[in-house]
């Protein structure tokens, strides 16, 4: 008996810790998008009160009128914010500044979210030329008004191609705009810390009543996310971006090695420093945004979606396309205000990967992540998965809806990104696109939530 024992305890030890760690439950999957109304790129946050805020782009074929069935006029042009107060099961559009809700008809292609630490919560909606703005105030579960709202941040660039929003302390607030290029817009390389880039930062201190501008144009930036540090009296704001392998976007060639930059602001946008994270495989045609947060101690974390081996061709047009044969999710981490980084692949299993989203947890102990998975993107369907696992632990991914493919086989993923968030219980909450109809192009596509068991 004794022999058995401890024959037992040695096959415990030799044990790799992650296989014995328990894989996250998640409940059922619930839609999102309303009857006749479709989106994709969706995103969600989480206050204190309880409260989850969502957002999404709407189908392309319903950008400028699409139907919504839970609006005053059971129509809308910007894109789709909804709110849920009983943790995701289900959701309604946001309360608008009159009983008409007017503003759901200022037209937005695809918009951003952000809260600060005293009840804000603000959305950018980009309309091509400029973004729209709306802040509201929360007070309670269920409990927000509009505080603000206008058609124009104003923001002198000329095109802004994909917004991000990010908001700390008591109505600081920064709108970062996408050129498309480093070349287009010049006015934003001037102050410390700015050159030409695609992202350019516009920073308020009055809650997005007014912004400067011109901005900061981040140097050599390519597809770029922001992060806050929400600790009581901290002024850092954080950008974790690619560099679009060293291209200008019009001119330049992409060089093979792409480079990973922290940004990072220590007075709140006013000037800027840039430190490297790593590397990664520019030439990857399906190359996609970092996912970056920051935890309640100040540490930085971010995951990045990498290439593990491309494969290139050629056409007939001398077009040179490289895909990748599966992919790695790299983990990155700063401790010292994003000078200097650690990483990690933290890859569960062999595949391909797209869109991986990171989450942290309230007290910083855990990470969280939601992510497209196929083990064989020519053979078997893509899935959506989620987890919540140990810093530097390869997470245990469960399929959040196994029965239903976001995507089929020889296909890739919907949209350009997910979302994963904790929620101030400890759970995490999972939003993501399934592709429902396509003929030739995709026509229909619906937003899903998940959260984790307690």
């Amino acid at each position: 008996m004794c022999s058995r024992l401890v024959s037992k305890l040695l096959i415990l030890l030799l044990i790799p810790a992650a296989l014995l760690a328990q894989s996250t439950t998640f409940g059922p999957a619930v839609k999102v998008t309303p009857t006749g109304g479709f989106g994709y790129e969706p995103s969600f946050v989480a206050d204190g009160f309880g409260n989850l805020f969502a957002t999404a782009h709407k189908e392309n074929w319903q950008l400028v009128l699409a139907p919504d069935l839970n609006s005053p006029t059971y129509s809308r042009s910007m894109s789709w914010t909804w709110n849920s107060t009983d943790k995701g099961q289900t959701w309604r559009d946001m309360q608008g500044l009159t009983f008409l809700d007017l503003e759901q008809h200022e037209f937005g292609d695809e918009g951003d979210m952000a809260l600060d630490d005293t009840g804000h919560l603000y959305f950018v909606d980009t309309n091509v030329v400029d973004d729209t703005f709306v802040r509201w105030k929360v007070n309670g579960l269920g409990q927000l008004s509009v505080e603000a709202t206008r058609p124009l941040i104003p923001a002198a660039q000329f095109v802004d191609d994909r917004p991000w929003i990010t908001a700390h302390g008591d109505r600081h607030v920064f709108y970062f705009g996408n050129e498309g290029d480093k070349v287009t817009y010049p006015l934003g390389t001037q102050g410390t810390g700015c050159g030409p880039g695609r992202y350019t930062v516009y920073r308020s201190l009055d809650g997005g009543d007014t912004f400067d501008s011109l901005g900061c144009t981040l140097p050599d930036s390519g597809w770029c996310r922001p992060a806050s540090d929400h600790r009581a009296g901290v002024h850092i704001v954080y950008a974790i971006c690619g560099n679009d392998g060293g291209s200008d976007d019009v001119f330049t060639a992409t060089n093979p090695k792409g480079t990973l930059y922290s940004y990072v602001s220590i007075d709140d946008g006013a000037t800027w420093q840039r430190s490297v994270i790593g590397s990664y495989q520019a030439l990857d045609s399906t190359f996609s945004w970092p996912s970056v947060m920051v935890g309640p101690d100040g540490t930085v974390w971010a995951v990045y979606v990498d290439a593990h081996q491309l494969e290139c061709s050629t056409d007939v047009t001398g077009a040179t396309t490289c895909d990748p044969d599966s992919n790695r999710i790299m983990l990155y981490q700063s401790a010292d205000q994003g000078r200097t980084w650690k990483g990690k692949d933290i890859t569960p299993r062999p595949g391909r990967y797209r869109y991986a989203w990171l989450g942290v947890s309230p007290n910083g102990q855990k990470l969280g992540v939601g992510v497209y998975f196929t083990p064989n993107s020519n053979t078997d369907p893509w899935r959506v998965y989620g987890a919540i696992f140990n810093p530097w632990q390869k997470p245990q991914l469960v399929s959040l809806d196994n029965a239903n493919p976001v995507a089929p086989a020889g296909a890739e993923p919907p949209g350009d990104y997910m979302g994963s968030y904790f929620l101030a219980d400890g759970t995490l909450g999972v939003i993501w696109t399934r592709r429902e109809l396509s003929v030739g192009t995709t026509l229909e596509r619906d937003i899903f939530f998940a959260r984790s068991n307690p």
